[in-house]
């Protein structure tokens, strides 16, 4: 059985409480993400078993109205189906 290649995604994501929005370099291999948000500066980590659960990890340093309405940023979908494409799904 053979290991899905690492896939590495760029992007930025906007919402009304974060109006310089938040950029995001998500990496994943295998069964593991990693995800690093670049926050007023400053890099927050983020590792999860998905793409989200990293993403929703390195957000953890915000308040939760803002994650939320990161996490529902339409901006994903790209990320997210270039992701699984890679990753045959």
């Amino acid at each position: 059985m053979s290991t899905p290649a690492a896939v590495d995604v760029q992007f930025r994501l906007a919402a009304r409480a974060r109006p310089r929005g938040v950029h995001v370099r998500m990496r994943s291999f295998g069964e593991r993400c990693v995800a690093v948000a670049r926050i007023d500066d400053e890099s927050q980590w983020g590792l999860g078993s998905s793409a989200r659960q990293a993403l929703g990890a390195a957000l953890v340093s915000l308040p939760s109205s803002t994650r939320t309405a990161l996490l529902a940023d339409l901006a994903l979908l790209h990320p997210s189906t270039e992701i699984a494409m890679r990753n045959g799904v």
